[in-house]
């Protein structure tokens, strides 16, 4: 896992300069923090013929506000996503999407439902859903205040479903603070994840005539920088996931198997 270096708006550096209290709670101001945010997923699809590599690009830049209340909204300034196969490289246009909100509630403790996203273009389809960008983005804080050595399990269940096609992805994520750190002058805390995941989908394939019914399960690990002022300053986080899919069209199906591994890091940006 590579490091990275997070770079901290003043107002970060303004709240950090504050009592350096333990935190259960996210700090509410009407300030924007911008985040960027890359996933790198190498995927291995183990077909009849053969085994067919893919990478999966994402690179994100994106701007959060916290509203008064629970709500909140949030944007991409800059997007890119990209699919690479033996066929080629696949990058849809992302231009539509920059500036375009999504609306969401924001708890305390940092628990995100979206109340409503950009529509994305159909070219995304097959490559990446971002409907639910920030569901899983932040961490969602325990009910005591965060001090080295404490430990506890956070559960999501994210179940959507349309005429078309259902998802269902489950998660069972356990923490422990570790340390404290510094971050650019701002106290705050190493908090270590482990992280137990499933996912199910059924759907169309687009631009075939087929549906796929997908099975994965997997494991992923990492870091969480959280500010004693109470703001996330960045998370690292590799995984793998495994499974398999079956294809079913006119006249029979087929089963594939499914790797895939990657690694996310978010970091808060200037």
């Amino acid at each position: 896992m590579r490091s990275s270096t997070l770079f901290l708006t003043c107002v970060v550096l303004a709240i950090g300069a504050r009592s350096a209290e333990s935190q259960s709670a996210y700090a509410r101001t009407a300030d924007t923090l911008r985040y960027r945010e890359t996933t790198t997923t190498e995927a291995r699809i183990t077909t009849p013929q053969g085994e067919v590599p893919l990478t999966i690009e994402h690179a994100a830049t994106m701007a959060v506000m916290l509203l008064p209340g629970d709500s909140a909204k949030a944007w991409y300034e800059a997007l890119r996503v990209a699919v690479i196969s033996p066929a080629g490289t696949q990058a849809p246009e992302t231009e539509s999407v920059l500036k375009q909100p999504f609306r969401l509630t924001f708890d305390p403790r940092g628990k995100i439902s979206v109340v409503s996203s950009p529509t994305f273009p159909a070219s995304f389809e097959g490559i990446t859903d971002l409907t639910y960008q920030f569901t899983d983005f932040f961490l969602r804080l325990p009910a005591s205040p965060l001090k080295i050595g404490l430990t506890w399990t956070d559960t999501l269940t994210r179940t959507t479903s349309t005429a078309e096609k259902s998802a269902k992805l489950n998660s069972i994520a356990n923490y422990r603070v570790e340390r404290d750190t510094m971050v650019a002058g701002v106290p705050a805390f190493v908090i270590s994840m482990r992280q137990q995941l499933s996912s199910e989908s059924e759907g169309p394939v687009p631009g075939q005539p087929v549906r796929a019914r997908s099975l994965a399960t997997g494991t992923d690990e990492g870091v969480v920088l959280f500010s004693k002022a109470g703001r996330m300053l960045g998370r690292q986080r590799t995984g793998t996931l495994t499974g398999g899919m079956t294809m079913t069209f006119d006249g029979g199906s087929m089963e594939v198997g499914q790797t895939f591994t990657y690694k996310n890091v978010i970091e808060v940006v200037k």
